[in-house]
């Protein structure tokens, strides 16, 4: 497509073309605060052309300043195009509240919205296929007195083609301040400026992965807010709000440090000490030196769905450690004043700036918060209102004084979110930052004559395309009919301007933890506690780092579902396997069976301990059934890091036969821990009978022994004497048998009666066997009844 060139459209021809370009124009677009933000629309359906602003420059109109747009044109199409032109379009009526400010945004032109002469500029040359060419346009109010009074007026630049057809708009707001006498009251206006980043930290001590590390660098997230805040800080007056476990991660990798370590902590790569990181924090503490900073409760717990979840101790302990930290770090005292009805340290913001009555009232008892800064739509007005009320308001907090509530501007935040990427172009940064600019302007427009209060808290994570917090900021302490206050500020006035009453907070976020990955929060906490109680040494840092595990599982980071909520569930998975393999370091080693030598014994069995610290357990021993009991049923035993210490049980049975001893870890207050072990006894009573029966040959041994020697008392005279008549004398073969074919006893070696056979040497035998008999009298027998006379 071509056609020849043209001159300007002035004058007449602009209003030629009036009508046919507002016909166009005229199309609906429904959205919310954030839709139509970037402006562009192409008119009457498909089109090869589009049009954007992307700057202006000032961003409001003043008497005899002139305003210069800027845009570009892009052809979409596939064939060449010539003889374009770009006209503004605007009103000599300002809008009259915010909700026409919006229906513009969305499309919905309304009022006497027409050309503006002399605004016009034509694209020389050709455009080429899918090429963009910058287009500029003046904007003098003087020279078009078509502004009137202080407000908020329609601004959009209109592409048309050599036809005169309007094929392409980009619209945007044009603030108008008059400069006179008749100027409106400034508004308050106080930014809550966002350090919140997601968890990096759980039970290691290195760092789940190494994000941070771009995120501070030259062009990260991270390293674009502290920037533009410190540059601002003073003369915007920033509250700034810090998440403490940003600034413990950010500390770790300020020494040699490692990432993506795993369940077990014992792996990962090792990255050298972040300079980076360390100027990034000294930057931080130059920065917020001497102003208001509120921190979150660690790793932006997600205060409403612990409150809903009933883990309130869970929510107090993330307020404390983060407290804690954000002071060691910062150096600066982060606890909460007692008394105190408003102050920096007494200060909460959660999650969506949107919160119930019920987490309010816990915030205040349980975590000594006294100011909550909420989400305007949490508590509307409880009676309509033709302008926008101040942000301050209060609440009951059942506690005491009423919870002083700060309530961020819905639509600026909508807003705001609405260029959350850095990939955004510059036309998105624009229109978000014009938009910005206007909703301030509108909202003194509704009631110039009252002062009022505006809180402006970006999405908490944050991450605006370049250039883009800086002119938000840069609007702010530039507006004439703003003024820069501290979020602490506000929340300490008394009866402030503007205020009206409004209905209680009852909202719930959709967006909340769910109760899925809060269960499993919940049985973390029961084994992080486990885990705590059995240290003998506590300040060992371990209960720290279980700490921090739980607390990562618990970020707001996780909300909205999706791959958010993906991550935090997998997360919640890693921190249960290190916790089961943390406890699986505790264990019964014992023999799989004991045999007892009769009713009673011992039992060795040992606690072996894998952990990296000293542990105080209990052993308990015991049979459901009772048929053996431990004489101690418990013993408390303190294990040295990877050694084990051996208990022996003393066991009694009731019976013979098998029965089975259950042994369980305990920690001291007696809650069992998973090691378990089982042992069969087998019990018997061989050991009692086998006493019966060597003491009864003990008796029987002892007897014949006494019988003996009173035999052979009675058959021996006495030393020197006769022997006892009809006795055998020493030569009588009948005594000792030792006649031919004959069996005889005698008195063997050992004093017992032994046989001998037939053949055997009579002499020989009776010679030995007397001297025998008197060696074993005198050295085995002289105990035995008789044995005196024989000596």
């Amino acid at each position: 497509m071509s056609a020849m060139p043209r001159p300007l459209l002035t004058g007449a021809a602009a209003t030629a073309i009036a009508a046919c370009a507002v016909a166009l124009s005229g199309l609906a677009l429904p959205g919310n605060a954030a839709a139509g933000v970037g402006g562009a629309q192409q008119l009457g359906g498909a089109s090869e052309i589009s049009v954007t602003i992307t700057s202006m420059n000032p961003v409001y109109a003043q008497p005899g300043k002139t305003v210069t747009v800027t845009g570009t044109v892009t052809n979409t199409s596939a064939e060449p195009i010539s003889g374009l032109a770009v006209q503004l379009r605007s009103s000599s009526t300002p809008f009259g509240d915010r909700s026409e400010l919006q229906q513009y945004a969305d499309g919905n032109i309304t009022g006497d919205d027409s050309l503006v002469d002399n605004a016009i500029t034509e694209l020389p040359g050709t455009l080429n296929p899918h090429a963009t060419q910058t287009w500029s346009v003046p904007l003098n109010p003087d020279e078009v007195p078509i502004l009137g009074g202080f407000g908020v007026y329609p601004l959009a630049a209109e592409a048309y083609n050599p036809d005169f057809t309007a094929v392409a708009v980009s619209r945007t707001f044009l603030p108008y301040w008059p400069g006179t006498s008749a100027d409106p009251t400034t508004q308050q206006i106080a930014w809550v400026w966002p350090l919140i980043d997601q968890p990096r930290q759980a039970q290691c001590s290195g760092l789940l992965n190494n994000g941070l590390a771009s995120s501070v660098a030259s062009g990260g997230r991270l390293s674009g807010l502290l920037a533009v805040g410190s540059q601002y800080a003073s003369s915007a007056h920033l509250t700034w709000a810090v998440d403490p476990a940003l600034l413990a991660n950010l500390t770790t990798m300020t020494s040699q440090y490692q990432v993506d370590s795993g369940a077990g902590c014992g792996r990962g790569t090792t990255h050298s000490a972040s300079q980076t990181a360390s100027a990034w924090l000294a930057e931080l503490k130059s920065a917020t030196t001497g102003q208001p900073v509120f921190v979150t409760p660690y790793d932006d717990a997600d205060i409403a769905a612990l409150t809903a979840g009933n883990m309130n101790a869970d929510l107090n302990r993330a307020f404390t450690v983060g407290r804690t930290e954000a002071s060691r770090i910062l150096g600066r005292s982060f606890a909460p004043t007692a008394g105190a009805s408003a102050s920096m340290n007494g200060m909460a913001w959660p999650a969506d700036g949107i919160a119930n009555y019920a987490v309010l009232e816990n915030l205040a008892a349980s975590d000594g918060i006294n100011t909550v800064v909420l989400d305007s739509s949490t508590m509307p007005p409880s009676q309509p209102q033709l302008f926008t009320p101040s942000a301050q308001t209060s609440t009951p907090d059942g506690e005491g004084p009423d919870l002083n509530v700060l309530l961020s501007d819905d639509t600026i935040t909508q807003v705001l979110d609405s260029a959350n990427s850095p990939s955004d172009s510059k036309a998105t940064a624009f229109s978000v930052a014009q938009r910005y600019l206007a909703e301030t302007a509108m909202i003194t427009a509704e009631a110039p004559n009252v002062s009022r209060s505006i809180v402006v808290a970006p999405p908490r994570r944050w991450d605006p395309p370049a250039g883009l917090a800086s002119e938000l900021l840069s609007e702010t302490v530039s507006a004439p009919w703003l003024k820069s206050v501290s979020v602490g500020q506000l929340a300490s006035a008394k009866n402030p301007s503007g205020e009206v009453s409004r209905q209680a907070p009852t909202a719930t976020s959709s967006a909340e933890l769910p109760s899925t990955l809060l269960t499993q929060a919940a049985q973390l906490d029961k084994q992080a506690s486990m885990l705590e109680s059995v240290e003998a040494t506590p300040d060992t840092g371990y209960n720290d780092a279980l700490n921090n595990a739980v607390m990562a599982v618990e970020s707001s980071a996780w909300r909205g579902g999706g791959s958010a909520l993906a991550t935090g569930q997998a997360l919640a998975q890693q921190t249960g396997m290190y916790f089961s393999g943390q406890e699986g370091r505790l264990t019964i080693i014992g023999p799989p069976r004991v045999t007892l030598g009769g009713p009673t014994g011992a039992v060795p069995v040992s606690v072996s301990n894998g952990l990296g610290f000293p542990v105080r357990v209990g052993l308990e021993a015991s049979d459901p059934n009772g048929r053996v009991t431990a004489k101690q049923s418990h013993h408390t035993i303190v294990v040295p890091p990877g050694q084990q210490e051996v208990v022996k049980l003393q066991v009694a049975a009731s019976g013979d036969g098998s029965a089975t001893l259950q042994l369980n870890l305990v920690n001291p207050a007696g809650v069992p821990l998973p090691a378990k072990r089982s042992i069969i006894v087998q019990a018997t009573h061989y050991g009692d009978l086998a006493l019966v029966i060597i003491a009864s040959a003990l008796g029987i041994f002892l007897l014949a022994s006494a019988a003996r020697a009173v035999r052979r008392g009675l058959r021996r005279p006495r030393a020197g004497g006769p022997e006892p008549p009809g006795s055998p004398s020493d030569d009588d073969p009948e005594r000792y048998g030792d006649g031919p074919g004959q069996r005889g006893l005698r008195d063997g070696p050992d004093g017992a009666d032994s046989v001998m056979s037939d053949g055997g040497s009579a002499g020989q035998m009776t010679g030995q066997t007397r001297d025998d008999d008197r060696a074993e009298a005198t050295d085995d027998y002289a105990w035995a009844p008789g044995q005196a006379e024989r000596r």
